[in-house]
C-alpha cells in the first residue's frame, strides 16, 4: 500500500514535470531507505516538496508521499538537484523554492505560480492528487476550459468550484 502511494505521488509529480512545470528534485547519493521502506539506488532522482527537520534530522518529503533523510550512517544520501530550502512552514517543515540558476528564470516563474495556485487550491479543500492537475492547466493552459473554470474558481465563483470538485475533488 505505501509503495502505491508512493507511486501515484511519483506519477503526478511526474506529469508535472513532463507538462512543463518544473518539480523540485533530489538525487540519491547513496542507497538509501525512506520512512515508508522503500529502497533508492544511488542516482534515483525523486520529486519532492517539502525539507523536515524533526529529531532525526533533515529529510526531504513528496507531497502526500514518504520522506528520504538527507543522511544516514553519518554520510549525505540525497541534495538538492534544482530547489533550495525557503521559508518555514510549520511545524519543522520549509518550502522548497526553485533555483533559477538551475530551472531558469520561465522554470522558476512556473513552478511559483503552480505552487500559489496549489496552495489556494488546497486551502479550498482539494486532495493533493488533484491539485497538481488543476495547477498545471491553470498555469500552462490558462485559456483552456480546465484553465478558466480555475481562474474563475480562484475569483470566487462558487459555481465553478463546485464543477471542479465534481470533476476531480
Amino acid at each position: 500500500m505505501k509503495s502505491a502511494a508512493l507511486a501515484l505521488v511519483l506519477t503526478i509529480a511526474g506529469t508535472a514535470h513532463a507538462e512543463g512545470v518544473p518539480e523540485c528534485r533530489i538525487r540519491m547519493l547513496r542507497p538509501v531507505a525512506d520512512d515508508m521502506g522503500n529502497h533508492w539506488p544511488a542516482g534515483k532522482v525523486l520529486p519532492v516538496t517539502i525539507m523536515r527537520r524533526d529529531a532525526n534530522g533533515l529529510s526531504f518529503c513528496a507531497h502526500g508521499g514518504s520522506c528520504v533523510p538527507r543522511m544516514a550512517g553519518g554520510q549525505q544520501t540525497a541534495a538538492l538537484v534544482n530547489c533550495r530550502p525557503g521559508a518555514s512552514i510549520g511545524n519543522g517543515d520549509y518550502s522548497l523554492v526553485p533555483d533559477p540558476a538551475v530551472m531558469g528564470a520561465e522554470g522558476a516563474r512556473r513552478f511559483r505560480s503552480a505552487d500559489a495556485v496549489g496552495n489556494r487550491l488546497a486551502a479550498l479543500g482539494f486532495s493533493n492528487a488533484s491539485i497538481a492537475g488543476w495547477s498545471q492547466a491553470y498555469v500552462l493552459h490558462p485559456t483552456s476550459q480546465k484553465g478558466r473554470l480555475v481562474g474563475q474558481a480562484l475569483a470566487g465563483s462558487k459555481a465553478a468550484l463546485a464543477k471542479m470538485q465534481a470533476i476531480m475533488p
